[in-house]
C-alpha cells in the first residue's frame, strides 16, 4: 500500500487510525511513525486543512513535541508521517504500573508541562491531551507530546460517541468547552483541564468521572466536581492535590491559563519533595483551593 515505506510493526489501532513503525526506503536510518487515517477519501478541503495545520505546527521546534512531517495520499488512503520515539504511552504505563512513585510522577509532570508550555508559547492549542498522546521513556522519564492533528470536537464525532473506546480513551479527558455545551472558545486552558484529568488518574489510579455513558461523562465535565486527589490517595500532598483541582475547574478563566504558568508550581512540588520528602502548603495567594460542589471555590 505504501511503496516508499517499509512497515516494521503496528504500534496501535483506534477507531479512527492505525499507527505503524516504519522507515522511508531512501532513509532507513530515520525511524518514522505512519498514522493511517481510516476515513476513506478525505475531501480536497479536508486535506488542505490538515496540510495547513502541519505547516502551522512547523513553529514547534522542540524535541518533546512530535509533530507530523507530511500528509501522504495513496489510493485514496491518507496517512501522516512523523519521527519515531522509543517510549510507551501513559495509558500503557498506567496499566503496567500498579503505583507510580511520587518522584517519578513529579519529574514527568514537569516535563509534560514544559513541553505543553512550548506549544502554548507558539500559540498552539493541542486539543487532544490524553494518556495515549503522551509518550514516556521508562529509562529516562523523557516525554513526548504527539497527535497535534487530532483535536477533539464532540459535535463532529456523533458516530463515535457511543463507542466504548472513544468514551474511555478520549471523552473522559475532554474539557467542558470541547463538548459544545457551553459558550466558550477553545483556549490554552482547555489543554490544561485535560492535563488535570491525566494527572488525577495517574495519582489516584481512577478517572474523576468513571462512566461508560457518554452523556453522563459530558454532564460530569460540565457540572460535577470530582473528589479531591488527596482524599482518594492520602499519600498525595495537599498542595499537589490543589494544583490538580485548579486545573480541573469548570470555568476556563479560573484555571491556570497556560502550561507556562503551571510549570513553576509543579517545579516547586518536585524540588520540595526531592529535598524533604513532602510538599508544604503553598502561600494562600498562589494556589486555588479545590472545594466540593456544595460550596463555591475560594482562595
Amino acid at each position: 500500500m505504501f511503496p516508499n515505506y517499509e512497515i516494521l510493526e503496528m504500534i496501535a489501532e483506534t477507531p479512527r487510525a492505525a499507527v505503524y513503525k516504519a522507515y522511508h526506503r531512501k532513509n532507513p536510518q530515520r525511524l518514522l511513525v505512519l498514522k493511517v487515517l481510516k476515513a476513506i477519501g478525505l475531501s480536497e478541503y479536508e486535506q488542505t486543512q490538515i496540510r495547513q495545520r502541519i505547516e502551522h505546527l512547523r513553529v514547534l521546534d522542540d524535541p518533546a513535541l512530535l509533530v507530523p512531517v507530511a500528509l501522504g495520499v495513496r489510493d485514496g488512503v491518507c496517512f501522516l508521517t512523523q519521527d519515531y520515539f522509543e517510549g510507551i504511552t501513559l495509558d500503557h504505563l498506567r496499566e503496567a504500573a500498579a503505583r507510580l512513585r511520587m518522584s517519578d510522577f513529579l519529574t514527568m509532570a514537569c516535563r509534560i508541562a514544559r513541553a505543553l508550555g512550548r506549544a502554548h508559547e507558539a500559540g498552539i492549542i493541542h486539543g487532544g491531551i490524553k494518556p495515549s498522546n503522551i509518550l514516556v521513556d521508562l529509562a529516562t522519564l523523557e516525554v513526548r507530546l504527539v497527535d497535534f492533528i487530532g483535536a477533539v470536537d464532540v459535535r463532529d464525532l456523533s458516530h463515535f460517541i457511543y463507542d466504548h473506546n472513544f468514551v474511555r480513551g478520549t471523552l473522559a479527558y475532554t474539557s467542558p468547552e470541547q463538548t459544545g455545551r457551553i459558550n466558550h472558545r477553545l483556549a490554552f486552558s482547555s489543554d490544561l483541564y485535560s492535563l488535570g484529568i491525566v494527572f488525577y488518574e495517574l495519582l489516584t489510579g481512577k478517572l474523576p468521572y468513571p462512566s461508560d455513558d457518554p452523556l453522563e461523562v459530558i454532564h460530569s465535565h460540565l457540572a460535577r466536581e470530582a473528589r479531591r486527589v488527596h482524599e482518594l490517595e492520602p499519600s498525595v500532598p495537599a498542595a499537589l492535590s490543589a494544583i490538580v483541582g485548579k486545573l480541573m475547574l469548570k470555568q476556563p478563566e479560573k484555571r491556570y491559563q497556560t502550561a507556562g504558568g503551571l510549570l513553576p508550581d509543579l517545579t516547586r512540588c518536585r524540588d520540595e519533595f526531592s529535598a524533604i520528602g513532602t510538599v508544604r502548603e503553598f502561600p494562600w495567594k498562589r494556589v486555588w483551593v479545590f472545594r466540593p460542589s456544595r460550596s463555591s471555590p475560594r482562595w
